[in-house]
């Protein structure tokens, strides 16, 4: 019994043992098919999902496409047609303001060309008032100059040289050193003019004595350059420079009046005093409107030779306003006398060398700018 029960026994642990591994297996066989049934399930599915998605996405997008073409087209339209409607106004408005903007721009033209030439004329006369203002200082500055300069010492070494001789120039008094030398360089006459130039003060204020240089019933011949005056002033020069004028009418009244008292200084003095200096030197006016206050008579005449004999038959003297030529190279006056069969008598103020020849008429026909014919008042 005991060896049955334990043939039993050890049989039934054996049979547990087989049956329980048996089982075992069977479960891990199970899992593992079951395991690799899913996964396989899950996969297929997968898969078909995967599958039916792409599908199912590219179904709606070809079914899509067209709708949203025709939305696009759609939308492409109504906004041209908006876009048209709106240039369309904008052009409507445009031509209605078009007038308005048209009469806007050209009022702001007319005003801006109006103000660039307010500008221009206020810049020019600025200009001009400038200009004005700096040549009038200019002028007092040197009439300033030229004043005070008469009143100091010479000096010597300040100077320069004109054909080997030395003419001092005093400060202030510059502006006549080329003119001077110009003087000398033309007419050797003036030379000792030119030289005592330095030594001017003991002139200009010297008692001018005229009898030895008039003789009753002559004209007298006078130079402008002669230091007894011609250091003296006339406008903003001298007299030996540019008193050819006042010279002229001072031979013609000292034979008509013979009263000696009237110095070319003083007459260089009546012309300027009396307003005929100008800018441009003696003018015309003194021969027809000046000579009367001093009691002659003077009138304009025609270039023509037998009206100018016609004037010095009848006692008058002709004065002539030249031309540059033989007598200048710039503006001069003469004094003709009288006349012969083979010209003029001229007094030339500037030169004895021109005053003692005979002028023919066509010699002086072409330099004589205008002339005039000076007689004793009635």
């Amino acid at each position: 019994m005991v060896e049955n029960y334990v043939g039993m026994g050890g049989r039934r642990s054996t049979e547990s043992q087989r049956n329980i591994q048996y089982m075992t297996g069977k479960r891990a066989d199970e899992r593992d098919r079951a395991m690799q049934y899913a996964v396989g399930q899950r996969t297929d599915e997968q898969v078909r999902n995967m599958h039916y998605t792409a599908g199912q996405k590219t179904v709606r997008q070809r079914s899509n496409r067209p709708y949203t073409e025709r939305q696009r087209t759609v939308r492409q339209e109504k906004e041209l047609q908006y876009m048209r409607c709106s240039t369309a106004g904008q052009k409507v408005s445009g031509r209605n303001g078009a007038g308005e903007k048209t009469k806007g721009t050209r009022k702001m033209s007319a005003i801006r060309r109006r103000n660039r030439r307010i500008k221009r004329f206020c810049t020019v006369a600025a200009g001009i008032v400038l200009c004005l203002g700096i040549v009038a200082a200019i002028q007092g500055v040197q009439e300033a100059m030229a004043g005070f300069s008469m009143g100091l010492p010479n000096r010597p070494g300040n100077g320069q040289i004109l054909d080997g001789e030395e003419v001092s120039l005093i400060a202030g008094t510059q502006d006549f050193s080329e003119e001077l030398q110009e003087l000398l360089e033309k007419n050797e006459e003036t030379r000792d003019y030119v030289e005592n130039y330095p030594n001017r003060t003991q002139y200009s204020n010297q008692v001018i004595d005229l009898t030895e240089d008039f003789t009753a019933g002559e004209i007298p011949l006078l130079m402008q350059w002669d230091k007894r005056w011609g250091y003296n002033a006339y406008g903003d020069s001298m007299i030996g420079l540019a008193g050819c004028g006042p010279l002229c009418l001072n031979m013609a009244y000292l034979y008509f009046t013979e009263d000696l008292t009237m110095t070319p200084r003083k007459m260089a003095e009546f012309v300027q005093e009396s307003g005929y200096h100008t800018a441009a030197g003696t003018s015309w006016s003194l021969w027809t409107e000046g000579v009367s206050e001093l009691g002659l008579e003077g009138n304009e005449l025609s270039l023509d030779e037998n009206v100018m004999q016609r004037a010095l038959d009848t006692g008058g003297l002709i004065i002539c306003s030249m031309r540059p030529g033989d007598f200048t190279t710039t503006g001069h006056f003469i004094l003709i006398r009288g006349y012969g069969k083979d010209g003029f008598y001229v007094n030339d103020p500037n030169r004895r060398s021109t005053s003692g020849k005979v002028w023919s008429y066509d010699a002086l026909r072409g330099q004589i700018k205008n002339l005039w014919v000076l007689r004793k008042e009635l």
